[in-house]
């Protein structure tokens, strides 16, 4: 039997999967710990972490994805060991090339509706500029995605280019494990307006573009040069479908938000949709939401969507009103708005007051690289006021 919980499902291999010869999904690395407080992650109807540590490894959150998987007994309606080869329009709906990955066998089924759910988070995202001239770099050059275990770099002086969480977990992991030396390369505002983790002489942040490359020295902009061992692109990853035919594929205006109505259905073909496009601050509650929306679609309980024409009306209001300035109340409002959106659809609330004051409260540690020394609040300390 296969795994439910995708990308949480650790692997050694960098690349391509020994097992299948397919590329790794997971960017999951041995010693990662969730970076959000558990009573942010359970689902309205859970509550399997509530004994347990603020944060725990991967490997619990991989077992309560798995636990729910049982007790709702939803194995019975999973093909595992299938690899969606392409995705295409047909006059009426939809043909899925398979390929079953235990037995090679190879076919094709066709279907009216498609739930596109495989995750923004296993097609790397390099930085442009820095890639270029990294090409020549003396040392070893890599995507986060690749780690598999920090501890194998803890005697590198590592460069983290990246602007989010992924930059500065494996930053804060290495330094913590003894690392000479590292670096984080941030641009992006946010992050380095609330990064106010109390730096040493041998971690610190550079806030200027890569300027030159000369062996493993690294020139940067402002002048300073270090050299280095090791640099890892912590910049995220790409919301590409590329089993999809391109006319199926949605446009990525912003890295965050794909060009779908209410983030799910495809305004051209609105029996393609999508769960988890959407970059949430809380997958678990944007999903949940979004899997409800869809279940209504299927119900017949929703079938008053927009024209096509409407519906890319109502995309462009939700770009114009993307955040304009940096807070992170903007921030958390905008998301906690649209979970807001989602939660007409479902039988439970997903999110109240406090779990919108909660973040509010709980974010700026998670930029500032002390989220977890995050020990004194929980979700029942706000009220829903």
């Amino acid at each position: 039997m296969g795994k439910v919980g995708g990308l949480w499902n650790f692997s050694e291999d960098v690349g391509t999967d020994s097992s299948d010869g397919l590329p790794v999904h997971s960017p999951i690395y041995r010693n990662l710990m969730t970076n959000t407080p558990n009573d942010l992650v359970e689902l309205p109807f859970t509550d399997y972490f509530k004994d347990e540590a603020k944060y725990v490894s991967w490997e619990r959150y991989l077992e309560a994805n798995n636990q729910l998987a049982e007790e709702y007994d939803l194995y019975k309606y999973i093909k595992f060991y299938h690899y969606i080869k392409s995705v295409k329009k047909l006059q009426r709906g939809f043909k899925l090339e398979i390929k079953n990955t235990s037995t090679n066998e190879e076919f094709s089924e066709e279907f009216d509706f498609v739930v596109v759910a495989a995750g923004r988070y296993n097609i790397p995202k390099w930085p442009k500029a820095e890639n270029k001239l990294l090409e020549n770099f003396a040392g070893r050059y890599f995507h986060s995605k690749d780690i598999k275990d920090t501890n194998l770099y803890v005697n590198d002086r590592v460069l983290c280019i990246g602007s989010g969480i992924s930059a500065l977990d494996i930053s804060l992991l290495l330094h913590k494990a003894g690392a000479p030396n590292v670096v984080i390369n941030s641009k992006l505002a946010l992050f380095t307006k609330y990064c106010t983790h109390k730096w040493a002489d041998n971690y610190s942040m550079v806030q200027s573009p890569i300027k030159a490359v000369d062996g493993k020295k690294i020139i940067f902009e402002n002048g300073i040069s270090e050299e280095f061992d090791t640099v890892i692109a912590c910049t995220g990853y790409l919301c590409e479908y590329p089993f999809l035919e391109p006319k199926l594929r949605p446009e990525n205006r912003t890295v965050a938000f794909p060009h779908l109505y209410d983030a799910i259905v495809h305004t051209k073909y609105p029996e393609l949709t999508f769960v988890g496009a959407f970059y949430s601050f809380h997958p678990k509650f944007s999903s949940y939401g979004q899997g409800h929306y869809i279940a209504n679609m299927l119900n017949k309980n929703l079938t008053n969507l927009p024209s096509e024409e409407e519906m890319e009306k109502s995309i462009e209001e939700w770009y114009n009103n993307l955040p304009k300035e940096i807070s992170i109340i903007g921030v958390v409002d905008f998301h906690f708005n649209y979970y807001d959106h989602l939660q007409t659809f479902c039988p439970h609330k997903i999110v109240s007051k406090r779990h919108r004051k909660y973040t509010n409260h709980f974010i700026p540690f998670l930029l500032a690289g002390k989220h977890l020394e995050y020990e004194h609040k929980s979700l029942k300390d706000f009220d829903d006021s």
